[in-house]
This record gives structure tokens, C-alpha cells and sequence, in this order.
């Protein structure tokens, strides 16, 4: 997107809210080109249309909360209703509500024998773990002096950098830089990963700016700065 607004306008300084305007724009745009594959709840897809859609089994016999049990339905043909020129109906073996009704429509094309799959590879064993703020001890670092030397190394971190973890003897996950000072620690409420998994990489998700004054008041009277980073990791773990 920088490279093509670069191109534009030469490089340019415009306001910041006609950047976003033709950002925007440049979205729609992407999504209208139909390049790569696009990943998206049935929800997410109302209203856009593609050329090729293929639509996954799983989960269509769940009605939300304060749904009709007719939501189901609606929210299928919505998936189905997507596709331009071709669309493909996945199906678990066994019964199903929904496809059951077009079988034997002249436009349906129906192959009973079953697609045989790639063998899973090592990626998808892993889980993803970004921990949302509520889920890191935001004021960590503030409880340090302004002088203190986790101050210097978060301001020496990037996004993308690696991190190592650990649990201290409270049960506490922390968050090391490549020389072992630790960074950052996640709350109480972090959810460890289920029994028998590992921490296999950790890197900076992103560095982000906390208060006094954005801190909660049990919290302030151990503050010792103003302002100071918080890390935010990305955690990996091998199920």
C-alpha cells in the first residue's frame, strides 16, 4: 500500500486524513482484484462476492444467542449465495441438514468418494498466543526507577525481535531479551497452554506506552515513572 501511494503522489505530504480516506479506498480495491486466497466467517462475506467460493462443514447446526433456530439456514445461503461462477460445498461423512436439501438438483454436481488430504505438517500442531493487554503486567517496568536497566532494554526492542520465557517460582510467566534481563512479565490471568505443551519461540508482538495516569489507583502507590513501554509478545507453543 506505501509503495503504490508513494507512486501516486510522488512521495508528497498530504494530511493524514486523505491517507486514510485512500487507504481505505486501496482496501476495497485489494479485495476487488480477487488475488490469493481469502479467509472468512459467513458473517464477514455479506455483502461481497467472488468468483470461486468454497464453503467448510463444521458448526452450521449452531444457533447464536437469541437467535432463531432458522439462523443457521439463512446464515448458509448467505456462504453459498458469495460465489460468482463456482462454489463448493465441503461435507463431514454423515448426514447433513442443510446440503441433504439440494441433492438431486441438475446444477449440483455431488462426489461421493472422499478427498485425500495432505499429512498434517509440524505448523499446524502449534498454537498462537497473542495476550491482550488485560492479560500483561502493564506496569511491570513502571515499578522500577527511571534508571533501572529494563527501561534501556524495551526501548532497545523492535516488533519481530526474539524473546525468551520463563516461569519464576510464583507461577508467573516473564519475558526475557537475548541477554537474559527480563522484560516483561504476563498477569495472573494469562491461561497457560494446556498440560504437555511448550513454549517453543516467543518473539515482540509490539512495544507499547503505559501511565500512572493510565494505571488503576490500587496500582499507582507502587509507581515509580511517569511513563514507560510495556512488551507485548507473540507466543508459539508445539501441542
Amino acid at each position: 500500500a506505501l509503495d503504490e501511494h508513494t507512486s501516486e503522489t510522488g512521495g508528497a505530504e498530504i494530511p493524514v486524513v486523505h491517507f486514510i480516506e485512500w487507504l481505505a479506498e486501496w482496501g476495497r480495491d485489494v479485495r476487488r482484484r480477487q488475488r490469493g486466497l481469502l479467509l472468512l466467517t459467513a458473517h464477514r462475506a455479506k455483502g461481497l462476492e467472488f468468483d470461486h467460493v468454497a464453503v467448510l462443514d463444521g458448526g452450521w447446526d449452531r444457533v447464536g444467542k437469541g437467535e432463531d433456530p432458522d439462523a443457521p439456514r439463512r446464515l448458509y445461503y448467505v456462504a453459498m449465495t458469495r460465489a460468482r461462477q463456482t462454489l463448493a460445498l465441503a461435507s463431514f461423512p454423515g448426514l447433513h441438514s442443510l446440503q441433504d436439501t439440494l441433492r438431486g438438483l441438475p446444477s449440483v454436481l455431488r462426489r461421493q468418494s472422499p478427498v485425500k488430504l495432505p499429512s498434517e505438517t509440524p505448523e499446524l500442531a502449534r498454537q498462537y498466543r497473542q495476550p491482550n493487554l488485560k492479560e500483561i503486567d502493564l506496569g511491570f517496568a513502571g515499578r522500577r526507577d527511571p534508571g533501572h536497566a529494563v527501561h534501556r532494554a524495551i526501548a532497545a526492542l523492535s516488533p519481530g525481535d526474539p524473546l525468551e520465557t520463563r516461569v519464576n517460582e510464583q507461577g508467573r510467566w516473564e519475558l526475557l531479551n537475548r541477554s537474559g534481563i527480563v522484560v516483561g512479565r504476563l498477569a495472573n490471568n494469562f491461561e497457560s497452554p494446556q498440560q504437555g505443551t511448550r513454549c517453543s519461540s516467543a518473539t515482540v508482538l509490539a512495544v507499547v506506552t503505559w501511565s500512572r495516569e493510565a494505571s488503576a489507583p490500587q496500582y499507582t502507590d507502587s509507581v515509580r515513572c511517569e511513563v514507560w513501554e510495556v512488551v507485548v509478545p507473540e507466543l508459539v507453543f508445539d501441542l
